[in-house]
């Protein structure tokens, strides 16, 4: 987990990746199965030890290739 913010009753957790290139993947398709059940363990933990369970959550990617750059809301929404 790379970011965790909140506003008012929400809080986001983001994972950002980044590329030099996009030449073998976006780097966005590097959050897959694997890396999704760590966020999501990693979020739990955060959301108990912080007593966060009030609050709205939402799980975020950014990724970067070179200069450019793809923010994704809501990646995790369907396992939530």
């Amino acid at each position: 987990m790379d970011l965790v913010a909140k506003k008012s009753d929400l809080l986001v957790f983001v994972e950002v990746k980044a590329r030099k290139t996009s030449n073998f993947g976006y780097s966005t398709e590097f959050v897959n199965g694997v890396k999704r059940k760590r966020i999501l363990k990693c979020a739990k933990y955060f959301i108990q030890k912080n007593n966060l369970d009030n609050l709205d959550i939402r799980f975020d990617v950014i990724g970067f290739e070179g200069e450019k750059f793809e923010w994704i809301e809501n990646i995790l929404m369907e396992e939530v």
